[in-house]
């Protein structure tokens, strides 16, 4: 899609519920999937994709910058940041879990018996 066609105005009706539909051509061109980040500025609300890979620590994350008084730019300049840092725990406890199905886990007795095999304890 043009970019141009995207930067033209565009009226959306508002629902009862204070909902918006985001019109199919302007979300996909935008690149929108499930969340959007909405950031407030000098001229009103501004809307952006946002990639979330793990929901629950981009909420997170979001909260604490909020809290720390980060806003429009430098909130997601930060968020960024920081999204860098964090590991996301689910994709963690999904290969442990895969790791115990599949036997490469072993039982704390069996690893201390080994442990004292091996070094004497």
């Amino acid at each position: 899609m043009d970019m141009a066609a995207l930067a033209e105005p565009l009226t959306v009706k508002i629902s009862s519920k204070r909902q918006i539909t985001i019109p199919a051509k302007i979300y996909e061109g935008a690149g929108f999937r499930d969340y959007a980040l909405c950031t407030w500025i000098d001229k009103g609300m501004l809307l952006q994709p946002l990639d979330v890979e793990d929901e629950d620590v981009t909420v997170d994350i979001l909260r604490y910058l909020i809290e720390e008084g980060y806003e429009g730019e430098d909130l997601i300049a930060q968020y960024q940041e920081m999204k860098k840092k964090i590991i996301p725990l689910k994709a963690k406890l999904d290969q442990a879990e895969r790791d115990i199905a599949e036997g490469r886990v072993d039982s704390y007795e069996n690893m201390r018996a080994r442990v004292r095999e091996k070094y004497g304890f």
